[in-house]
């Protein structure tokens, strides 16, 4: 079966369709596309398909019965199939015409083929609008399904809105679950540049070229095409090391979707990350002044390529570098105010060089480790040698420290350092990683060859995306 990009909940809801028989990868393959495209080019024509076929059903003779509008999945594929062609019905604003191996239905002007196969189809979606979402809204669908076979049958306004509410049902868990077959995620775009293949490497140049390309049409921001792109190869590679992309497992089978992570439910994030997203978030809200509000920015910056930041310096390197000039040039567009010329803003002259930010990040490891060791003087009464010196340090540093947030008794120190320890832990690692990342780049190439070619790259993206002169010709505006 063709790998599907979806959440944990939707892997195993749409599994558990196909857990009354054996059905083909096929029919199961049609059902998954069914649900994420609809039929192309009418996404809602499969919910306006079963809007018909329960309101055909009710012209047939014995009607829906007590199953009601529930009676397309408590019947099966031939017994509706026969129903509907042992009936014709010519008059009225629902019409069944008999025609061999199908049935013509029509509706209000609109009509479909309808055989076994479609029927069956048609079932399997109906059966998962009742299902979704660990059946939060059976009641709701059942009510829109009933009312099809009774009064929205004979009035076009009725139908019309419940084949909306059916829709709008199905959009939403699209949203929520489905990484393809919605243009605003961009993830199709992904997944053609970057390849299904786990067995393909990806490059950090790779990368870049995916928001340079001219067929990029999702993706304004650098930052938001390189977290895009980075999701999609976590999954990817999640999906390879359970055997679901390229071996005899398959996401239909419940094992397999169980074995999927939650974090799956946020993937492919296009927006930009808050700052109460990030996992220092803690850092910004603390009373205790640690950092910065600019060495926070900064770091959350880093942070929002983890786990994989460490992994793709290069990658890393242009985000640092090069995202605050394109946000700028972004606020200046929206704003009309700059505090450098946008002529002069989209050559990156404001951009910190590699070496630069190498220089940050080592000075941001070295603070941090200062605010553990006030932790750690605080909150451990751990001996020896190597734990006196880190206290000893930590004290040091509070007694210089002429913040106004540290002037506290120890107790109630103690309780906020204690609020941070995560944060001040998480920001470790981030830059321990990032740093022994940027060290192997630098060993690849040298860090001020590399930053001058990447900024030839990135002024002539932002001049043809942000001068002037293209803006006003509409080539770009601000995101």
């Amino acid at each position: 079966m063709t790998p599907r990009y979806w959440s944990d909940r939707a892997q195993t809801e749409f599994a558990a369709l196909f857990e009354d028989r054996a059905y083909s990868a096929r029919f199961k393959d049609a059902v998954a596309d069914t649900l994420i495209r609809g039929w192309p080019p009418n996404r809602d024509k499969p919910v306006w398909a079963i809007a018909v076929l329960i309101a055909a059903l009710a012209r047939t003779e014995g009607g829906l019965g007590p199953a009601g509008g529930l009676v397309i999945v408590s019947s099966g594929a031939d017994e509706i199939f026969a129903r509907l062609a042992a009936s014709r019905c010519a008059d009225g604003p629902i019409t069944i015409e008999p025609g061999g191996r199908s049935v013509r239905l029509a509706a209000f002007g609109a009509s479909i083929h309808v055989g076994r196969n479609r029927i069956a189809l048609l079932r399997k979606v109906a059966e998962f609008l009742l299902a979704a979402d660990d059946y939060a809204h059976t009641a709701a669908v059942s009510a829109i399904l009933d009312g099809l076979g009774g009064d929205a049958a004979m009035d076009e306004t009725l139908f019309r809105e419940a084949v909306r509410a059916l829709a709008r049902r199905l959009y939403d868990y699209r949203k929520a679950h489905f990484a393809e077959g919605h243009a605003a995620s961009g993830f199709d775009f992904i997944k053609r540049r970057l390849g299904a293949s786990p067995r393909r490497a990806t490059t950090d140049d790779e990368l870049l070229a995916l928001w340079s390309s001219p067929d990029n049409a999702y993706f304004v921001m650098y930052r938001t095409a390189l977290l895009a792109a980075l999701d999609f190869l976590r999954m990817r590679k999640a999906f390879a090391e359970r055997g679901a992309v390229e071996g005899a497992a398959s996401f239909d089978d419940p094992i397999v979707a169980r074995g999927l992570s939650e974090d799956g439910e946020a993937f492919m994030t296009t927006a930009e990350i808050g700052p109460d997203e990030s996992p220092l978030a803690a850092l910004r809200e603390s009373a205790l002044k640690t950092f910065t509000q600019a060495d926070l920015d900064f770091i959350d910056l880093a942070a929002a390529t983890w786990p994989d930041g460490g992994e793709r310096p290069r990658a890393l390197l242009r985000l640092l570098a090069f995202h605050p000039i394109q946000s700028g040039l972004s606020n200046s567009l929206r704003t009309g105010r700059s505090k450098v010329p946008v002529e002069e803003r989209v050559t990156c002259v404001e951009a910190m060089n590699y070496a630069e930010i190498d220089a940050r990040l080592e000075a941001l490891a070295e603070r941090t480790a200062g605010w553990l060791a006030v932790l750690f003087a605080l909150t451990s009464t751990q001996g020896g040698a190597t734990a006196d010196a880190v206290r000893e340090r930590g004290l040091a540093l509070l007694a210089r420290s002429r913040s106004k947030s540290m002037a506290h008794p120890p107790a109630e120190l103690r309780a906020q350092f204690e609020e941070i320890r995560a944060a001040l832990l998480a920001m470790a690692a981030i830059l321990s990683e990032a740093r022994a990342g940027v060290a192997t780049a630098a060993r690849r190439t040298p860090l001020e060859s590399a930053f001058g070619g990447d900024k030839a790259v990135f002024a002539a993206e932002f001049t043809k995306r942000y001068a002037p002169s293209t803006v006003a010709e509409g080539v770009h505006g601000a995101e």
